[in-house]
């Protein structure tokens, strides 16, 4: 099986993945010390651009303000914290499906269940049936409303503390994830704010179709994305 990627060139990104930031409340951050990749599980708030340049990186100068950025926290003793200060380049993954593991204890002839003391016979083995939820799931990521999976790679600026920046960073993510759990996240003299500036896109959706987006000042780096054709690839990715 080949799959040929459709490629857009623009400073925004394609409108379903805006939908999806929008939407979605988590996202994978995935860092990188040169060995090991080391993911983690992220609140994040999308801006369609900044107001501020951001500061420089290890691989970079002090950056524009155009184009599409995702603003995080994290604390200054963490792995990813530490990873993100020798190598900026980092990778996201957001996707809007809805993903139910149907439980097959009762028909599962390894199960210890008390309900389930024999191994079925070998001439009439059960086929477990999908539940009624993991039907109605199926439909669902069949519709508009929950189509996509997009790859966002860029590069990753920790902001200088104590500054403008910083303060009106904290504000904007703290309006965008309320909860009362995120707080942790947000205060405290260890927490540092993380603003990746987004330069590739790989958009996949149910139906194994794929997109590479780039930002126009990105012409001729794949930003790690790879070539544009792929053979074998699954969920195009």
């Amino acid at each position: 099986m080949s799959n040929s990627n459709a490629s857009v060139t623009s400073n925004e990104l394609p409108p379903e993945v805006v939908a999806c930031l929008k939407n979605a409340r988590y996202l994978h951050l995935a860092t990188s010390d040169g060995l090991w990749p080391h993911v983690s599980l992220m609140n994040y708030t999308y801006l369609p651009m900044t107001p501020y340049p951001l500061p420089p990186t290890s691989i970079s100068t002090a950056g524009a303000t155009s184009g599409p950025v995702i603003v995080m926290t994290t604390h200054t003793d963490t792995k990813k914290t530490l990873n993100l200060t020798s190598n900026p380049r980092v990778s996201l993954l957001v996707h809007d499906w809805v993903s139910h593991r149907p439980s097959i204890s009762s028909t599962n002839p390894f199960s210890t269940s008390p309900t389930n003391t024999h191994a079925f016979p070998a001439e009439s083995p059960q086929v477990p049936q999908p539940s009624s939820l993991s039907a109605f799931l199926t439909n669902l990521n069949s519709t508009a409303l929950s189509s996509i999976s997009a790859t966002l790679n860029g590069y990753a600026h920790l902001i200088p503390q104590g500054g403008e920046e910083e303060e009106y960073y904290k504000r904007v993510h703290m309006e965008n994830n309320p909860q009362d759990e995120n707080r942790c996240y947000l205060e405290g003299a260890q927490v540092r704010v993380v603003v990746v500036r987004v330069r590739w896109a790989r958009v996949a959706d149910y139906r194994g179709g794929v997109t590479d987006w780039r930002a126009s000042e990105e012409d001729g780096s794949d930003g790690g994305m790879g070539p544009e054709s792929h053979s074998n690839a699954v969920n195009g990715v």
